[in-house]
């Protein structure tokens, strides 16, 4: 009955239903977020992801790829296959539903911006002249970054600094900070 639906040959049918479920999840890979997009306007809220790219394209391939396989290894007629198929699908399908909530749940860093660089401390690596930038390296969010860098003052290789303000999202104005050491440095600590 399905080799009469399907024109006479299943496995060519299966192999094709293969082909689209592949091409579905090599798209996904290249515009997922559009294809996406897509799928989700058919998600009925079912459970997060089930009618998604990946998870259909999976399902798909495993189907039509597996029913002719199948088909092929036994000798078995389309329907043998395509139970074998509904099968490897559900198996596939069910396996890349996982991959893929694990993924879109997976916790992630903060992303590190300039946000909150104010009073950081920082030692300069590349001189900054009066006039000009020169480079800080600071560590911020647990990640050393490098960053341009001014002051009112020429300042050395090493001197310990603090960031006074942000000017771009490379750029901060910094001020020197006094060396504890120094006896009057306790009063421009506190000033």
């Amino acid at each position: 009955m399905i080799q009469e639906l399907l024109g006479g040959d299943a496995m060519t049918a299966f192999l094709v239903i293969g082909a689209v479920g592949l091409a579905i999840i090599v798209l996904s890979l290249v515009v997922g977020g559009v294809l996406d997009g897509l799928f989700g306007l058919f998600d009925v809220d079912v459970g997060g992801g089930v009618f998604s790219a990946p998870v259909l394209g999976s399902f798909l391939a495993a189907f039509g790829f597996g029913a002719a396989l199948i088909m092929f290894s036994t000798g078995g007629n389309a329907t043998i296959g395509a139970l074998g198929g509904v099968a490897s699908g559900g198996v596939i399908g069910a396996i890349a539903l996982v991959m893929m909530r694990t993924l879109m749940d997976m916790p992630t860093d903060e992303t590190v911006t300039t946000q909150g660089l104010e009073g950081t401390a920082a030692i300069v690596i590349t001189p900054i002249p009066a006039d000009g930038y020169g480079e800080v390296t600071i560590r911020h969010h647990g990640e050393q970054r490098k960053y341009n860098a001014r002051s009112d003052r020429a300042l050395p290789i090493g001197a310990r600094v603090r960031v006074r303000a942000v000017l771009s999202a490379s750029a901060v104005l910094v001020t020197p900070v006094p060396d504890p050491t120094d006896a009057g440095a306790t009063n421009m600590a506190d000033g």
